[in-house]
């Protein structure tokens, strides 16, 4: 019996306005689903769930949103549980005491979204005049309450210039936080709006070498990146093998950024949601994607194989298309210098194993 890692947002609603949001589209003219529909949800399919992390929207806004995490804690203890919140989470606790123990006893980790370390420029990132005072205040709840911390941002041209990666690195420190990145990806096509998210195969190496050299790499969950750049720290693609997406409608997909209609395999309105996807194999095409004809004589095909999933389609359509990232397009001979990954003996995320990210320490 397959134990998922999932990826749900169950709130649709959101108090900013990222004009980067990759689920912006999935949620607009969505309504949420109903407490008691999550609620036989999580009560028909719990044997199925190893770990949740609660996405976009901003589900702190929402009192079922903490009713829904503590039944789950109460009658599902062996469910890890964790909530990635824009810092709104600081704002709720100063409403409700009852939100804190809610929190302290029922979420095992919290990721605040921080991608700027200047106040202005995250603020205007996010389209919230708030957006900073609120993250940096959730930190401070989080250290406070000794609740395992990550600052999450996002890969960008702008948010991977050296001073502000410095910058983020000097919160976490002074808030007993990792550092985790999400590289940008365009849900919504690849066009102008998106081109200016969207960081080069450059940016991205560049800063990772400069976390080697001046901080940690805990982790590189990206079968690209760690194929080119580690000895032997590989990590697989677990979309839609180990992990799975709950849209705020309830749709299931096998990935967090494969969201459009033709990957809406399921719904947790379903009975046996769960072992239905599992029993009529409905996430194979991505799983089972083959390897691009292009990568079979390269040196990184058994680890890499052909890369993301979800980048290879966002970019191309197509799973037969390799990686937008292989920097093996025009030449085999190139060489990568190899980074240093160093896992704590205690380092768990919910994240490790749910999706591409990668983590890092001070």
């Amino acid at each position: 019996m397959k134990k998922w890692q999932i990826g749900w947002g169950p709130i649709v609603s959101c108090n900013m306005k990222c004009k980067f949001c990759y689920s912006e589209n999935s949620r607009k003219n969505t309504q949420s689903l109903s407490y008691q529909d999550w609620v036989s949800f999580i009560d028909n399919n719990y044997k199925y769930i190893d770990a949740i992390n609660y996405g976009t929207g901003e589900n702190t806004m929402s009192d079922e949103w903490f009713k829904l995490v503590k039944h789950i804690r109460e009658q599902y203890p062996n469910i890890a549980q964790a909530l990635t919140t824009n810092g709104y989470l600081s704002e709720r606790i100063m409403e409700d005491s009852e939100y804190d123990e809610i929190i302290k006893k029922s979420i095992n980790e919290v990721d605040v979204s921080l991608d700027f370390s200047a106040p202005m420029k995250h603020n205007e990132f996010r389209g919230q005049k708030h957006a900073y005072r609120w993250a940096i205040n959730t930190l401070e709840y989080l250290k406070d309450k000794d609740i395992e911390t990550t600052i999450v941002f996002l890969g960008s041209p702008e948010t991977l210039e050296k001073e502000n990666i410095k910058g983020l690195f000097e919160i976490g420190k002074k808030y007993n936080a990792k550092l985790r990145m999400n590289i940008y990806r365009p849900t919504n096509g690849i066009n102008d709006a998106s081109k200016r998210f969207i960081p080069s195969f450059e940016q991205i190496i560049d800063t990772l070498y400069y976390i080697n050299n001046n901080y940690r790499i805990v982790a590189i969950c990206d079968p690209l990146f760690s194929s080119i750049l580690t000895e032997d720290n590989y990590e697989e693609d677990p979309s839609g093998s180990n992990s799975l997406r709950i849209l705020g409608d309830g749709s299931i997909t096998p990935s967090t950024y494969l969201i459009s209609e033709e990957f809406k395999r399921a719904n947790i309105k379903m009975l046996d949601a769960l072992k239905v996807i599992e029993n009529d194999n409905l996430f194979n095409d991505v799983i089972l994607a083959p390897i691009p004809k292009e990568c079979e004589q390269c040196q990184y095909v058994n680890t890499c194989k052909g890369g993301v999933y979800d980048r290879r389609y966002l970019w191309y359509g197509d799973f037969n298309e390799r990686d937008p990232y292989c920097p093996f397009r025009n030449s085999q001979s190139i060489k990568f210098e190899k980074v240093k990954v160093k896992r704590d003996n205690d380092f768990s995320s919910i994240h490790d194993g749910y999706l591409p990210t990668m983590f890092f320490n001070c």
